[in-house]
């Protein structure tokens, strides 16, 4: 009985972790599309996706084990490329997020980083922001 109450318990907490927040913009440029702790993964993963079709690939994994899904966001692909940071398996509670620290000729530097606290359980949290296109390359460096 007592396995029963905590897996509700743990099932209806991971159902409020999920943010998915409407353009939350900072002050480097970058676009909080999507933070939620948990999409499994291996191992920690960045990606920059440039088209909508591998925009759709990386929801459609993210919400195989979702019912409702997250939804797609919109990204005019045009103008802006999604910049997406998954954490793998950590005893944490925190949240990833970005922030570009350095844009020069050569490269964009963008910053992974947690946000909140270590816990007991394991959690696979990820976040997905949308930025203006740049002419170099981005690159991603955790601190």
């Amino acid at each position: 009985m007592k396995i029963i109450l905590i897996s509700i318990l743990i099932l209806a907490s991971s159902c409020k972790s999920q943010k998915n927040l409407s353009q939350e913009i900072d002050d480097n440029g970058l676009t909080l599309l999507v933070q939620d702790g948990y999409f499994y993964t291996d191992t920690s993963e960045t990606a920059v996706i440039k088209d909508e079709k591998a925009l759709k690939a990386f929801f459609s994994r993210v919400n195989r084990t979702r019912k409702p899904g997250i939804p797609l966001p919109k990204v005019d692909f045009s103008k802006e490329v999604v910049l997406i940071a998954c954490m793998g398996g950590q005893k944490t509670t925190a949240i990833p997020y970005l922030k570009m620290v350095e844009n020069k000729d050569e490269e964009t530097i963008i910053e992974v980083k947690m946000k909140g606290k270590s816990g007991q359980a394991i959690a696979y949290p990820f976040c997905v922001y949308k930025m203006p296109i740049v002419k170099n390359n981005i690159v991603f460096k955790s601190f």
